[in-house]
């Protein structure tokens, strides 16, 4: 085995450029180097004659392009790789790594075949596989023409695997290497090589392969990977992120390094005859300084001898004219065997001129004596026509000889070049039908760009899928036309690894822009050309989605909604409800789901007619969805059945507050052909997971819910769960009894008194409203809250305000009265009426303090605003209630000037010497004093609380210690009698 210390010195210095210890710390996850850890060295299987690819030199060292990629790889993963250089041929070396003798391999094509045991990493060297044969064979183009004839391969090389499969009728000989394969066609043994272009030079230009040239171009790339043993796919994932940290200016130095080992693909037809030229012109130098050197009689005719062996050693006509007439002076004998004519036709005057074709006469006598004055090698194509009458294609290579600064000869060599025309025609003829064809077709549309996105191609079906014409996007780029900026970046990304890696463009759906802006659905296919230049022309070819989406959106709107009303159908609510019963078991919330049948439905549907009943059926639905949350859903289940679900229900309050809402909504008056049409709901309603654990039980008990509503007269809505109903009877029994309580005279204020930590005394008191109901006394905690929720808060709320107001005038005391979120957004707080009532008894405005809750402070409507800026103008104080358990902040407080901050009790209810609460009661004091407002504690029971308080410097408390609410009577005899 070999490693990378014999070839050190091979390795470019800056070929790594990460510090040890730091990539894979940095990019490696724990189990990666768990298993590397477990490693003392990885083994490496290679080609050993595979150059420049990776070989085995005379010194044992491991060589080549890969190599230098395996030496980063080796230096990124801080481990010993260790080439095994002990397998003859390549078949024995992919033999072994089948058996699992290597852990990973370099220099592989991926096929089918290999990947039964093999897994394979991203590419990170491409190259072509190409055509070479004897020159002598001519130009073979494409793998098709081999059928039948012999090709030689490398046994193991991925070219033998795709022929195979891909040309069966192709003879293919297997050898032991590159050499072998490469000298079996120079010897004539075998028609044609088909292999690694890179490779393959380096085999010819190494082993003087001289008769080799380049024939022909395959669509196989070798894009070699990296191939890890199947069993290590960790190794895999280790490998394919070391390949992807490799830097570009790595990859560059990589190949600057190897860069003298290449040679071009074949020797171009032009370069030939260039070099045949220069060849000719050193001879003739030569036969002229022979021609000086008379003395030499044996001298001159050897070289006269070299020069006739050299000029037919060429597939072309050498040839020497006058330059004033034309005249051809010389003309070596392949003139005959190429165009027929004998020498002494040529000598004759005016040949030349005479018998190129009509066409292209005037222009190529022209075009030869013009330049000959500027250019002194110039060249030229055009018709000739031969012995036969026919046409043959002429390249003309001239050189100009000068004497005395003026053009006497013209020397040059003639080439056929009738072939290649031929094909060029075929070529352009074919482009042509091609363009024809994809012209024709409507809804294809097709687009060509060059290298830099540029638009070269566009055909109708483009226009009319993206709305712009080819004057309008000829030479525009591709980015400034059709591709949105959401995804531009991600395709340009994608287009550039396609030039530069030979990554395609996998086919796909995608949106791309129209030129109005909207989007344009399609589906997109690629294909890479070459130009005539060797450039890359790029073709998208994109067929409009439009029609199928709409299609396919309107067949799942009808698999998933009603198509009368347009709610969702049964199906679509059994989803629903099946996503919304999971997401209530995750956070464990409730859900209420609602069977709604329509009375008397079947009298306006016999008496009118079914158009009218669907009507009727479009307009509940309407009515149903403006009674419910964007979160809830509303279905149809059929004739007039109707079902709903109500997420996230924290109480009751909320699955009655819409189910009160349909009934009012759907007793409202239907016009129908302008008259009005009468109906009402029967409403069963069931909650998860109280009344059922499934889909089928819950609905079967809505279902009978639904029916008890109408057995009971319609109309109305009934709770499947007999608890249930008996708390809603309560419920609506109170609100019922809490409209008639201002009337009854059953509200009575309770007071409690807040006191000054200073001196102990008074300062002001709170009031607090209790409901005296004839069945016992109410809690606030029972009825505020539904009074919130029906709205009776106002009413309460504005009598609170004006008892308070007069208690205030009696005792000449601030009292503290909460107000109601809902009373800031009615007419009445604020108003001439509301700050008349307060000045009519003679009392100033800072008689009265507001408390408020922080959530109002969240209000950003105008009234709100209005409403809070209006009472500080108007000198009333402000006190913000609970203070710390909701969501002010520091920029409200100062907004608005809040006088008093009011300490939840739930921070003075464990308020204790070194308790967290006593440093948040510390804090709240601190802030607010800082601020200019003042601070009252609620909910003091204990001397000790009260000592700490005092000790913060807090500046008022209430709480039970001092006293409990109490009727106004009793209040004044405690806190304000001698």
């Amino acid at each position: 085995m070999a490693t990378f210390n014999a070839m050190a010195n091979d390795v470019p210095t800056n070929i790594v450029d990460t510090q040890p210890g730091v990539w894979r710390e940095l990019n490696l996850s724990a189990a990666e180097n768990a298993w590397l850890n477990n490693k003392t060295q990885l083994t490496l299987g290679i080609d050993r004659n595979f150059s420049p690819y990776e070989w085995v030199n005379k010194r044992g060292e491991y060589s080549g392009i890969s190599a230098d990629y395996i030496h980063i790889l080796e230096q990124r993963l801080e481990i010993p790789i260790v080439p095994v250089t002990n397998k003859e041929s390549w078949s024995q070396v992919l033999q072994a790594a089948r058996d699992g003798e290597f852990d990973f391999m370099s220099c592989l094509v991926k096929t089918k075949e290999r990947e039964e045991y093999l897994l394979f990493s991203q590419s990170y060297v491409s190259s072509s596989a190409v055509i070479i044969s004897e020159q002598a064979s001519g130009y073979i183009g494409t793998l098709d023409k081999l059928e039948n004839k012999t090709v030689a391969i490398p046994k193991g090389h991925f070219t033998d695997e795709r022929l195979r499969k891909d040309y069966p009728l192709i003879n293919i000989i297997n050898t032991a290497s590159m050499k072998d394969a490469l000298s079996l066609v120079a010897k004539g043994q075998a028609d044609a090589f088909v292999g690694d272009a890179t490779a393959a030079s380096f085999v010819m230009k190494k082993e003087a392969l001289l008769n080799l040239s380049f024939s022909g171009h395959t669509d196989y790339k070798s894009d070699f990977s990296l191939g890890v043993y199947h069993k290590n796919p960790l190794l895999l994932s280790i490998l394919n992120k070391a390949l992807a940290s490799i830097s570009e200016s790595e990859r560059n130095t990589i190949f600057d390094h190897w860069r003298g080992l290449k040679i071009t693909q074949g020797i171009p037809l032009e370069k030939i005859v260039i070099g045949l030229i220069v060849i000719l012109i050193l001879f003739l130098s030569f036969l002229y300084w022979n021609y000086r050197l008379r003395q030499s009689e044996e001298a001159h005719k050897l070289s006269e001898q070299r020069f006739k062996n050299l000029v037919a050693a060429t597939d072309g006509i050498v040839w020497e004219a006058d330059a004033l007439t034309g005249n051809f002076t010389y003309i070596s004998d392949n003139c005959v065997r190429i165009l027929g004519y004998s020498h002494q036709d040529w000598l004759s005057p005016n040949f030349w001129a005479s018998h190129i074709h009509p066409e292209d006469r005037d222009a190529s006598i022209a075009f030869r004596q013009n330049h000959s004055e500027n250019l002194p090698v110039h060249e030229l194509e055009y018709r000739f026509i031969n012995d036969k009458n026919e046409v043959v294609w002429v390249k003309d290579m001239i050189s100009s000889i000068t004497e005395n600064k003026k053009t006497s000869l013209h020397r040059g060599l003639m080439l056929d070049i009738t072939a290649h025309k031929q094909a060029e025609f075929l070529i352009k003829q074919s482009e042509y039908r091609f363009r024809e064809l994809i012209e024709s077709l409507p809804t294809i549309a097709v687009q060509g760009y060059n290298e830099k996105l540029e638009v070269t191609y566009w055909n109708k079906a483009s226009t009319a899928l993206y709305g712009y014409s080819r004057e309008e996007v000829r030479g525009k780029r591709l980015q400034d036309l059709i591709i949105p900026a959401h995804i531009r970046e991600e395709l340009l990304q994608k287009h550039q690894n396609w030039l530069d890696n030979g990554v395609a463009i996998p086919s796909s759906e995608i949106e791309l822009q129209h030129k109005d802006g909207s989007t344009v659905p399609i589906y997109s296919s690629h294909a890479m050309l070459r130009t005539d230049t060797n450039g890359k022309e790029l073709f998208c070819i994109d067929i409009s989605l439009a029609e199928q989406k709409k299609a396919y959106a309107e067949l799942t709107h009808m698999a998933h909604y009603d198509s009368l009303t347009q709610l969702p159908n049964r199906r679509t609510f059994n989803t629903r409800l099946d996503e919304a019963m999971k997401e209530a078991r995750l956070s464990n919330s409730k859900i209420a789901v609602m069977m709604i049948d329509l009375d008397h439905f079947k009298e306006v549907n016999d008496t009118l007619g079914h158009a009218y009943g669907d009507l009727l059926l479009q307009e509940s639905a309407k009515r149903l969805l403006t009674c419910v949350r964007k979160i809830d859903t509303v279905a149809r289940l059929g004739g007039d059945e109707f079902l709903l679900i109500i997420e996230n229900v924290i109480d009751i309050s909320t699955t009655e507050r819409i189910a009160n809402n349909i009934l009012a909504q759907l007793s409202q008056p239907f016009l129908l052909n302008e008259s009005p049409s009468y109906i009402s709901a029967s409403i069963g309603i069931v909650l998860y997971p109280n009344d059922a654990e499934d889909q089928d039980e819950l609905l079967k008990n809505a279902d009978q819910a639904m029916y008890v509503a109408k057995n009971k007269g319609r109309n109305r809505f009934y709770y499947f769960t007999p608890e249930m109903e008996l708390l809603a009877q309560k419920r609506w029994r109170m609100l019922n009894d809490l409209r008639d309580s201002i009337k009854l005279n059953q509200l009575q204020m309770y007071y409690q008194p807040i006191i000054d930590l200073s001196d102990g005394k008074v300062i002001k008191a709170e009031a607090l409203i209790r409901w005296n109901h004839p069945d016992g006394q109410i809690p606030p905690l029972d009825f505020i809250p539904l009074a919130e929720e029906s709205g009776l808060i106002i009413d309460v709320g504005n009598w609170v305000f004006s008892e308070v107001i007069k208690q205030s005038a009696q005792w000449q005391l601030q009292v503290c009265v909460n107000a109601s979120p809902l009373q800031f957004q009615d007419s009445y707080l604020c108003s001439d009426e509301f700050f008349d009532s307060i000045l009519d008894t003679g009392m100033g405005q800072r008689s009265l303090c507001i408390e408020i809750t922080e959530s109002l402070l969240m209000e950003q409507e105008g009234d709100v605003l209005e409403k809070l800026l209006t009472l500080r103008d108007k000198g009333i104080e402000v006190s913000l209630d609970d203070f710390g358990t909701g969501y002010s902040s520091l920029a409200y407080l100062k907004q608005f000037d809040i006088d008093y901050l009011k300490i939840d009790k739930s921070f003075v209810k464990n308020l204790a010497p070194k308790s967290q609460d006593k440093v948040l009661c510390e804090a709240i004091i601190v802030m607010a004093h800082t601020l200019g407002i003042k601070v009252i504690a609620e909910g003091i029971e204990t001397e000790q609380q009260h000592q700490l308080l005092q000790d913060m410097g807090c500046d008022f408390a209430q709480g039970y210690f001092y006293d409990k609410p109490q009727p106004a009577a009793v209040f004044k005899s405690r806190w304000l009698e001698p």
